[in-house]
């Protein structure tokens, strides 16, 4: 999760002309989320236990004692999240407002459009998936914490890959012929025929 942070802030910064104030806010930032989430997580350890057979039998590693407030370790992702999607949608209205050709399109206008779209679409997934992950831990019991586990995490490297994906496709050039369509061409279907013995 941290890393694709670390990317969209660098997006960020790009969008922002590398303006050294908006990294340094966004740095801050970062490391508070870092901070809040590592203090909500010491906490959570130091005042719960663990045991690997929770119902005689069965073998599994599961907390004990968790604290009903444990959701909070979402709070910090979410308002980190806030803060980097505020920053796109500012960027996309300061550059909406100065855009003075909509007709015209450059690679560099495509590039700025999928920077923007990308991290407000990213945070977009990052908040359904924290919301449904802090809901589930605050509603189910602690036998269940580990089962939305995976979802976070998923969510987070599928919306990364698609914001790294996106911004290739917006920075390569386009082709004018490709390999394919010059196969379409060039060769043509020919009429077999079959001999039977």
């Amino acid at each position: 999760m941290w890393l694709v942070q670390a990317i969209l802030q660098l997006r960020l910064y790009v969008l922002y002309d590398r303006s050294r104030r908006v990294l340094l806010f966004m740095g801050s930032a970062y490391v508070a989320e870092i901070l809040a989430m590592a203090a909500i997580l010491v906490t959570a350890n130091l005042t719960s236990g663990s045991t690997n057979e929770p119902v005689p039998g069965l073998k599994l590693c599961t907390n004990t004692g968790l604290s009903n407030s444990f959701y909070v370790f979402w709070l910090p992702v979410l308002g980190f999240e806030c803060i980097l999607c505020s920053l796109a949608v500012w960027a996309g209205v300061r550059r909406s407002r100065n855009d003075t050709s909509p007709i015209s399109v450059s690679n560099k206008i495509r590039l700025l459009d999928v920077l923007i779209k990308g991290n407000v679409g990213y945070f977009l997934v990052i908040f359904l998936v924290s919301v449904v992950t802090a809901v589930m831990w605050g509603a189910l019991s602690e036998e269940w914490i580990e089962v939305p586990e995976g979802f976070p995490h998923a969510g987070t490297v599928i919306a990364g890959c698609r914001l790294i994906l996106h911004i290739r496709d917006a920075a390569t050039p386009v082709p004018e012929d490709t390999f394919l369509e010059s196969l379409a061409f060039e060769y043509p279907m020919q009429r077999i025929s079959v001999i039977s013995a």
